[in-house]
Formats: C-alpha cells, sequence, structure tokens
C-alpha cells in the first residue's frame, strides 16, 4: 500500500531551509524543503529549465532539446543577447563549456537554477504556498505548486545533540535536548547496563551497534528541522559518520532518508548538509555573529552568557580520564554531563537569539541558512533581477579580472600623548551613505552618459540609472525602524549586509566589480573625512585623530562641562556643512550623518614602537557610559584585546591605564607588579593562546613556540586541538596542561611587561630601562 495519499488544493504559509536541484528524464526539477505550520514541506519545480545568456551575434547551433529565444536584453557592452533554455542542468553545464572553448561569452551561466528561481520572485526565506499537495509519510510535497513570497515566521523543532566518547573514539553515549513549539524531549542513550535515575530518561543498550540504532530511530521519530552542537560537525557528527561506517549503516539523517554529508573546507572548519534539515555548528554561528569570547569552549561562553559551566571542567588527560572513569563506575553521572552539554548548547542558542538572527538575515538577504555569509551571492540575490528589469545581463564571475586594488579611507596620524575632554564622531553608515549621496553602483556605471555626475575623484556615474541607492535608502529606513523597536536581531540583519556591499563590489569574486566602484566609494571616503576635517579646524577645534569613518575632537574649554550637548551639535554642524557642500559642487542631496557617539574625559593615542608619530588604530581610554553614568575603561587596538597576549600583559595593561586615569602613580606600581610576579602571584595568568594554520608536518623552515608545544602533545599521545595553550619555561614553550614550574620570569618581563610599561612612561619621560638602572627593579 503506497505511503503517498493525495489531497484537495492547499494553501500554506511556509519557510525554506535547503534547496538543490536534480536531472530526471523528464528534466531539471528544482527541490525545495520548509517547515510550516502544518509541518515539514517538500516543493518540487518541473517546469522552470535552467537558462543562460549569450550574446545574439553568436553564430553556434544548437541540438534538440536546447531553446533559442530572443530577449529584451543586452549586456554591460549594450550587445543584445538572447537566452538559452535547457532541458537538465547537465546540458547547461556541457554546452556553456562547449562555447567556451570555442571562446564565445556566455552569462550568468553560473548562477544555480535554485538561485534564480527564487531571486526573480524576491522570495527571501518565507514562502506562501498554493497547489495541490500529497502526504508522504509525515511530508507535504507540493508539485508545481504557486510559489510567492511571504513574510511569515516559523517555529523549529530543535535538536541539540553531544556523545561521549572513550580515548580510542568508541561511543560511550548519546545525548539529545530537542525542544519547538510543544515540544521538550530530553533523553541520554549508554552503552551497557546501570541504575535508572527518577529525574532522568536513559537508554541502556548492549553495545555501540545498538547505541547508534536506538538514536538514529529516536532522530528520526522526532524529525527536527535544525540540529545543534558545540563543534557538532568537526566532532560529533565525523564520529558518528564513522562509526555509522563501521557497521554498515546508511548516514541517513536527512529527511526523505536523504544522506549526511560533511564537506572539509581548506582552512576552514567542516561543513555538514542534509536535505531538509540544518546543521548549526555554536561557535561557528556565534563568530558570523560577531560574538567575541576568550575563547569558544563551551565551557567559557556558558560560563560568559549563562553563568554556569560543564560539570567535568579539567582540560585534556584529565577530562578524558573523568568522562571514562564515569563510564565504567557511575555511568548516571556521565548521561547527566552528556545531557548537561546539550542543556547549556540549547539555552545559549535561546539565549543569544541565534536563530532568531539567522530567520532575520534570510529574510534580509535571501540567503538560505545554509548560504548566510556568502556576501557575492547576497549581492546577486536583490540585485541579478532588478538588472534584468532595467534591460541587462550580468557576466560570469570567472570573466572578471581584479584591476589593482582601491586606496583604502582617509587616516590622520594621531597626535600620541595623554588628551582630556575628547568626543568621537562617526559617520553613521559611511560607505553605505556615499553610495547613496552620489549613485554609485554597477547599472549607474553603465549608464555614466546618462545625466552623468562626477564624484570628488571625478569618476563618472549617472544620476538617474541606479539600483542599489534606493535599496541602501530601504534598508535604513527599515534599520531606523528596528532601532524604534529595539528589534536587535533586524538591525544587526541589516548592518551586516549593508556593510557588505563595498567589500563585495571590490572583490574579483563579484560579477559587478569593477576597480571604479571600490576606487569611487574609498576616495569620495577620504574627501568626506577631510573635509568634515577642515570644517573643524576653521571653527578652532584640534582633530587629534582620524580614521576611515571616525575623529576624535577635543572639546574647548568651556564645553566640557556640557559635553554631551557639545558632541551632538558638533555633529549636527559636520552634517549640515557636508550637506551645503556637496550641494554647491555637485547638486547632489547629501544622506552623509555625523553623529556623536562618545566622550572621553581622557583618552590616550600611543605611539609607534618605533617611538616616530602615533600608533594607527589603537587608543584607550576613560570613557563616559550615560547609561551607568560612569566612567569605564575603554581598548580598541590595544593588547588587551588581542588574544596573541597572556592574561598577565592584559592585568598589567588594565591596571596600568586605571592608574594613569585616575591620576595616580605609576612607577611604584609597577615595582610592586613585577615583584608580585616574580612571587609566583601570577602564575595561572601565564598562557599564551595561538592557532595552528597548518599541520605540525607544514612547519617546515620555522617552528614557532605554539607548534613545539603542539608537537609536544603529538608525542605525548594527546589530542592536538587547533587553539594551542601553552606556558614559556626555562626549557621553552610547554604544553599548559604539561607541568611548568620552571616558569621564564626573564621571558614575561621582557616580552609582556615591558612594551607594556614602555608605551606609557615616555610621556613621563621614562622608560622601563630607567627604573630598572635605577635598582627600582631587580629584574636579571
Amino acid at each position: 500500500m503506497s505511503s503517498i495519499h493525495a489531497n484537495a488544493m492547499k494553501q500554506i504559509e511556509g519557510f525554506l531551509l535547503t534547496s538543490h536541484w536534480q536531472d530526471t528524464r523528464q528534466g531539471c526539477h528544482l527541490v525545495f524543503y520548509g517547515i510550516s505550520d502544518s509541518g515539514p514541506f517538500k516543493a518540487i519545480i518541473d517546469n522552470s529549465p535552467p537558462v543562460f545568456f549569450i550574446k545574439r551575434s553568436c553564430q553556434h547551433t544548437f541540438h534538440n532539446g536546447i531553446r533559442r529565444a530572443p530577449v529584451e536584453l543586452r549586456n554591460f557592452a549594450q550587445e543584445d543577447v538572447d537566452a538559452l533554455y535547457f532541458n537538465t542542468y547537465n546540458s547547461l553545464t556541457e554546452t556553456r563549456d562547449r562555447l567556451h572553448r570555442d571562446g564565445a561569452t556566455t552569462y550568468e551561466s553560473d548562477v544555480r537554477p535554485t538561485d534564480r528561481f527564487l531571486m526573480e520572485r524576491f522570495i527571501n526565506g518565507g514562502i506562501h504556498l498554493e497547489g495541490q499537495d500529497s502526504q508522504h509519510k509525515n511530508l507535504l510535497v507540493f508539485t508545481n505548486s504557486m510559489l510567492v513570497k511571504s513574510e511569515y515566521s516559523p517555529s523549529f523543532n530543535v535538536f541539540s545533540l553531544d556523545i561521549e566518547t572513550s580515548p580510542q573514539g568508541e561511543l560511550y553515549s548519546i545525548a539529545y535536548h530537542c525542544y519547538g513549539k510543544n515540544l521538550d524531549a530530553r533523553k541520554v542513550f549508554v552503552v551497557g547496563n546501570g541504575p535508572k535515575a527518577h529525574d532522568l530518561d536513559i537508554q541502556y543498550v548492549e553495545n555501540e551497534k545498538q547505541l547508534l540504532q536506538a538514536f538514529h530511530q529516536e532522530f528520526l521519530r522526532l524529525d527536527p528541522d535544525i540540529l545543534i552542537g558545540w563543534h557538532v560537525v568537526g566532532f560529533d557528527l565525523t564520529v558518528l559518520q564513522e562509526r555509522y561506517r563501521q557497521y554498515g549503516f546508511a548516514f541517513n539523517l536527512g529527511r526523505e532518508n536523504s544522506v549526511l554529508q560533511i564537506v572539509a573546507r581548506k582552512g576552514r572548519n567542516a561543513f555538514a548538509s542534509m536535505r531538509g534539515r540544518v546543521v548549526l555548528d555554536g561557535p561557528t554561528v556565534m563568530r558570523a555573529a560577531f560574538y567575541s569570547f576568550e575563547n569558544f569552549k563551551l565551557e567559557t561562553v556558558a560560563h560568559e552568557l549563562l553563568g554556569v559551566g560543564k560539570d567535568i571542567q579539567e582540560d585534556g588527560k584529565n577530562k578524558v580520564a573523568e568522562i571514562s572513569r564515569r563510564f565504567h563506575n557511575d555511568k548516571i553521572a556521565l548521561a547527566r554531563y552528556n545531557l548537561q552539554d546539550c542543556l547549556l548548547v540549547s539555552d545559549i542558542f535561546n539565549k543569544t537569539e541565534l536563530i532568531q538572527l539567522l530567520v532575520t538575515r534570510t529574510k534580509i538577504s535571501g540567503m538560505l541558512f545554509e548560504q548566510i555569509g556568502r556576501s557575492s551571492a547576497a549581492f546577486d540575490h536583490f540585485y541579478l533581477p532588478l538588472l534584468h528589469r532595467r534591460g541587462f545581463v550580468a557576466p560570469n564571475v570567472t570573466d572578471i579580472r581584479l584591476e589593482g586594488h582601491s586606496a583604502g579611507g582617509y587616516v590622520l596620524e594621531p597626535q600620541a600623548g595623554l588628551h582630556e575632554h575628547v568626543v568621537l564622531l562617526d559617520f553613521r553608515s559611511l560607505y553605505p551613505s556615499i553610495i547613496q549621496t552620489f549613485k554609485l553602483d554597477p547599472l549607474s556605471r553603465i549608464c555614466q552618459n546618462s545625466n552623468p555626475l562626477t564624484t570628488p575623484a571625478s569618476y563618472r556615474f549617472s544620476r538617474v540609472e541606479h539600483i542599489l541607492p534606493a535599496h541602501i535608502e530601504r534598508l535604513l529606513a527599515w534599520r531606523a525602524e528596528a532601532k524604534q523597536q529595539n528589534d536587535v536581531n533586524l538591525s544587526q540583519a541589516i548592518k551586516i549586509l549593508m556593510n557588505s556591499f563595498y567589500g563585495v563590489m571590490g572583490s574579483s569574486g563579484c560579477r559587478f566589480y569593477h576597480k571604479d566602484l571600490p576606487s569611487a566609494i574609498t576616495s569620495t571616503g577620504q574627501w568626506v573625512l577631510q573635509t568634515a576635517m577642515a570644517f573643524l579646524s576653521s571653527q578652532d577645534y584640534t582633530v587629534l585623530y582620524g580614521d576611515t569613518d571616525s575623529l576624535f575632537v577635543t572639546l574647548k574649554k568651556d564645553e566640557a562641562c556640557n559635553f554631551n550637548a557639545a558632541g551632538t551639535y558638533l555633529a549636527r554642524q559636520v552634517s549640515e556643512h557636508l550637506k551645503k557642500t556637496i550641494d554647491e559642487k555637485f547638486h547632489l542631496e547629501s544622506y552623509l550623518e555625523m553623529e556623536y557617539e562618545k566622550y572621553f574625559p581622557k583618552l590616550f593615542l600611543p605611539q609607534m614602537r618605533s617611538g616616530k608619530g602615533g600608533a594607527k588604530k589603537r587608543y584607550a581610554g576613560l570613557y563616559y557610559d550615560s547609561k551607568s553614568q560612569r566612567n569605564e575603561l575603554y581598548f580598541v587596538g590595544m593588547e588587551i584585546v588581542r588574544s596573541d597576549w597572556t592574561k598577565l600583559a592584559k592585568r598589567f595593561q588594565y591596571e596600568l591605564f586605571e592608574r594613569l586615569f585616575n591620576d595616580q602613580d605609576i612607577i611604584p606600581w609597577i615595582t610592586t607588579f613585577v615583584d608580585n610576579f616574580r612571587a609566583g602571584v601570577f602564575h595561572d595568568l601565564l598562557v599564551y593562546k595561538k592557532r595552528l594554520r597548518k599541520g605540525i608536518d607544514g612547519y617546515v623552515k620555522s617552528m614557532p613556540p605554539h607548534v613545539k608545544a603542539a608537537k609536544q602533545l603529538l608525542d605525548a599521545g594527546m589530542e592536538v586541538p587547533r587553539e594551542i595553550e601553552y606556558v614559556m619555561t626555562l626549557r621553552g614553550p610547554v604544553p599548559a596542561v604539561f607541568d611548568h614550574q620552571d616558569i621564564d620570569y626573564a621571558h614575561y618581563i621582557d616580552k609582556q611587561i615591558r612594551p607594556l610599561a614602555d608605551s606609557v612612561l615616555w610621556i613621563f619621560n621614562s622608560s622601563f630601562d630607567d627604573i630598572s638602572s635605577g635598582n627600582q627593579l631587580a629584574l636579571f
């Protein structure tokens, strides 16, 4: 008896999760999986043939099954083009490659058919689906139904996964926490026999094979939309994939028994995909959302975000030994530990609203979950269909050639030293605002002779033919509304997308690249900053430092007592001056807006290490927080915010500036700090952390300290993590998990304390060596 049942016409609102295409005897089928209030669905489209474009002058002939049709479109050289329609995607790629071998040019032959289908309908994740459906088990299946855009907001069933293994990679247990609308299930599968727990659902199985079978059945029964975990791709799923293979099981965790595939990517984390479900790895998703922690261990992130940590806090051999001990002697404790990791990951995802942020980014960019972060693809998604409606087709990405590099943002050399009563003025979304003001976009460049304008650096664009400026205007208005409604996810998603436009148009990976686009943007940015600086100078203000889109300005003496009003007034004056200047010189409306960002009662701009001039992109300040109405230390580019300096250095630098900004003695304190260090007070702050950029064997010409430490781990038969933690001893670098009582004090004083002390002592006409030679420190 068939498990497929046909139903009457149906309408649903849904959200797309994954997409793919497949060639069949009937042609190319586009397949979309998604989730709706009626459950998961699958939409099949077999009447949207793959297509690309060629010049109308192209004399090639094409076999049956390829349809050539004239269209009212042109390439960027204003030449007419025809469309080629194909029965299968394989036929498209074969024809494209043959044309390229013959020297013919194709257009948009690298656009994926599923992407083209969605972008031409302006579908950004949410869809309205209308048609006759059939039921295939718990999946609604639609074929050639009407798909149109929708603002549907989904709710997901989320499956948090964690496994525990022996040192040899054998599975001890598998735990999950599955939650969603009216769903909260949690369970642990454990190999062996053991006692029950009244507050814990434990299922014991005889062996590893039965463990995999029990997990697999449970996963398919719960039928989640999203699988989450912590390093879930690089560890949990990779181990499971290998154990499945060992027992001859298909790793078919996707919908409709499709296989979960893990793809290794050079220089990047591995990627997992399956049809109808999405895999989200906690650290990867958090980095993409611009979260920053001391490290991305689950213990660290959970402590900072949730205020709780893991049950087993040891690292390295001690952690492995404790897990093995629990498996053999205390299976309930192992199960609790296993499940707790699942719950911590669930709580982190929920507290940070990571999934909601991804939904919002999809709605803003059109990129489905697995494609989020593909900036060039996101640009294509909104720009290509609008370009077609203006009568143009775009080139293939492989036909783009990078023509030099555009100049960067303008940077004014800092006036090194300690300053008082400084305001930070910042241009709101500078590059998007420049694009909006000067009509800078690919179509405007192509049509530059249509009512032309000239930028400050003499690049020509059209005043009337453009797409991107109006899109930015919509996004800025949308973001302003999001901020007003305190919708952090929407505001963040729009900011990420807008900030990508300049980088995309300046990249050879973008089909719209032309050297004039990034050059026009950055050169105009330089002009804007210099114009703002000149205006402030004409008003007798001192500009201490400027970088790309921001200026540090010293307030006048009579303004310091009302710094917020003074900063706001200054920002408004700069905006009005630019508005007037741009109107007079270019006859354009200015969308540039300078904002008052921060007030620093005290600001320190360091020297370069050479002592010649101020150091760029680095400063420390005493920042006034208007919310708490307190002064707080604020660091940019300094060692305290860099991951390659030890906690010893960070503590030293923080306390150093705390004393500097509060007018406390520094030199006696440095003496005391070093004495305490040599007495062992800061022994828990000496760990260096650095990531391996390649395998240990790849370091041939030189072996940096972290690689030497990694090799010691390898020689000891221990796991070598991507980020190596080590301590400098009299024996050289040693892994932090090894014994390291013989600390190399001279190394830490010379490399971690001396340079930080000297970065400040120069303003007192002193140095670390002066203190040492004055017998205030007996260092060596």
